[in-house]
């Protein structure tokens, strides 16, 4: 009797599940046999100028395994195994086996043979899922500019981390069924919503004159055992910057083994005192301002001179010769003689029409605007100091910017590093084109300017910066650093040389800083042969000479 009663109950329990909470059950298996997959986008390209990739996506494996179906005596032996073949820890690998859960990440983004020897092992509870890995084809080639990004693709510095918002695209999903191993049935796909992927974007440099530029700098600064250095390439006429160069480098496919020193980009982030660099910026305003000819003479004391409490030198001696020439042999005395002449509000008003004190807008993350104290600050020693490039902070793009207007025949243009942001199609979605800020100092200002540069070079402290077969112009600088007490340090430099060239038609300015060189350490020496070598192997790769130079060397890019 209690048997058939029980019976009875059994079925009327089945009964009531079957009619009444049979969708229950079923919604129940179908939520978990179906699963949201998550489809990322590929990020989009970084290209050069002339559509050469510096950036891409590879499409790679990422290995998983349904852990809790893993017999737990088999798990050391298995973790032994995996990283034999991942290249990674033992420990950590079965720290994650031992995990209670369906599916747990055990290496991402492996190479295919990683994943051909996991599949050799044979085991069902092992699996791949698709993912993309940045790569940079090109290496260590303009990586500060490029930078690089983390294991989900997001940028983390330079190009990559400034337009995330543009490269990343947007993830898309499909609802897929899943076997009882976790496994997704490709014929069973439900549902689809299709990622779109990122967009591209076409910068302004050259990989050919990168390449040129970083070969010099690295050249330069391992033979003077620099602690670091930059090499800018500017396009005058439009403000695109055609190289960047830094040292030391790092290897963005690889940027977890580098270190923030190595990562840094010093072009932007890097303020120094320009030191004699600077007397551009001097001569600049004397003539705009027609303070006096360029032919008055002035006295510079034989290397020696006490002024406003203090006792200014020359690196050699001379006495009397006119401020051209002033220039040309970089005397400190006659140069602050003559920016005496020209007043404080004047050279205050002259450096800041040259975009210093503020950031250049160039759209790079990091970048610094640079220190320029307004007259009403300044000591009673500033006006000594600040003509020859010191009691200022700068960086090294503000300088090619400066020089570029003088060759720009006075106009200041913003630094240029993107030209377009385009589609998989190649469409333009946005485009940048070139930007002038403003008038720096007239045309006839620049021509004078310009003038009186190429003397530097050919009979002047420049003389190592000549480049053969073309007239070229610029201007040296040797900088003592300042110590953190706020001393000039006596055995720390930075040497530099801005200049452009050819100096009546200019095509390319070029900025050239070397941070700490050893033992030499002037701006006339060391950075002076960087500018030429830079200069000479552009100028071969544009295939142009002095005699015939085209009105455009440059595919232009609205």
């Amino acid at each position: 009797m209690c048997f058939l009663a029980a019976l009875t109950l059994l079925l009327a329990r089945l009964a009531y599940l079957q009619l009444f909470q049979s969708s229950k059950f079923v919604s129940l298996v179908q939520n978990q046999s179906r699963a949201i997959i998550d489809m990322q986008p590929a990020r989009g390209r970084i290209l050069d100028r002339r559509n050469r990739e510096l950036a891409s996506d590879v499409r790679l494996n990422s290995l998983y395994a349904i852990a809790r179906e893993i017999p737990a005596r088999r798990k050391p032996e298995l973790a032994t195994r995996l990283a034999g073949i991942l290249g990674s820890s033992r420990g950590e690998i079965l720290r994650r086996l031992q995990k209670d859960k369906m599916k747990i990440w055990l290496k991402r983004k492996i190479t295919a043979p990683q994943a051909e020897q996991v599949t050799r092992l044979g085991l069902r509870q092992l699996g791949f899922e698709k993912e993309s890995l940045r790569v940079y084809p090109k290496g260590q080639t303009a990586c500060h500019l490029l930078g690089f990004t983390d294991i989900d693709n997001n940028g983390l510095e330079g190009i990559e981390l400034r337009y995330n918002s543009f490269l990343k695209g947007v993830p898309g999903w499909r609802l897929a069924q899943r076997d009882a191993h976790q496994r997704e049935l490709v014929s069973k796909e439900l549902r689809m919503v299709p990622p779109v992927d990122g967009y591209s974007i076409r910068l302004t440099i050259d990989e050919v004159i990168q390449a040129i530029a970083e070969k010099e700098l690295n050249e330069a600064c391992r033979k003077y055992r620099a602690a670091g250095g930059s090499v800018i390439v500017l396009d005058p006429a439009t403000g695109d910057v055609l190289a960047m160069a830094v040292y030391p480098a790092y290897d963005p496919n690889d940027a977890k083994r580098s270190s923030p020193e190595a990562r840094r980009n010093r072009a932007i982030t890097d303020l120094f005192e320009p030191g004699s660099v600077f007397k551009m910026i001097t001569l600049a305003g004397i003539i705009e301002n027609k303070t006096f000819p360029l032919s008055e003479m002035f006295h510079c004391e034989n290397g020696s001179w006490a002024v406003a409490g203090k006792v200014l030198h020359d690196h050699r001696g001379h006495g009397r010769m006119p401020f051209r020439e002033v220039i040309e042999k970089s005397s400190n005395i006659g140069t602050v003689k003559g920016a005496m002449r020209l007043g404080a509000d004047k050279l205050y008003h002259t450096i800041r029409s040259f975009g210093f004190g503020q950031a250049t807008g160039i759209g790079l993350a990091g970048e610094i605007g640079g220190i320029v104290p307004h007259p009403k600050h300044w000591s009673r020693s500033s006006i000594i100091n600040i003509p020859i490039g010191h009691g200022i902070a700068v960086t090294p793009l503000q300088l090619a910017a400066a020089f570029g207007a003088v060759a720009n025949d006075g106009v200041l243009m913003r630094p240029r590093i993107l030209i377009a942001v385009e589609d998989n199609e190649g469409k333009t979605i946005r485009s940048y084109p070139p930007e002038a800020v403003r008038q720096a100092v007239s045309k006839e200002t620049a021509l004078q300017v310009r003038t009186v540069l190429e003397g530097v070079v050919s009979r002047g402290t420049g003389k190592k910066a000549q480049v053969p077969g073309f007239k070229a112009a610029g201007k040296t600088g040797t900088a003592q650093k300042i110590l953190p007490d706020g001393k000039y340090s006596h055995s720390d430099f930075i040497a530099s040389f801005v200049g452009f060239v050819p100096y009546d038609r200019p095509k390319l300015v070029i900025a050239v800083s070397v941070d700490e060189p050893r033992p030499v350490y002037y701006g006339g020496e060391v950075a002076a042969p960087v500018f030429s070598r830079v200069a000479a192997g552009v100028l071969a790769y544009w295939r142009i000479n002095e005699t015939r130079i085209p009105a455009e060397v440059l595919p232009r890019a609205a």
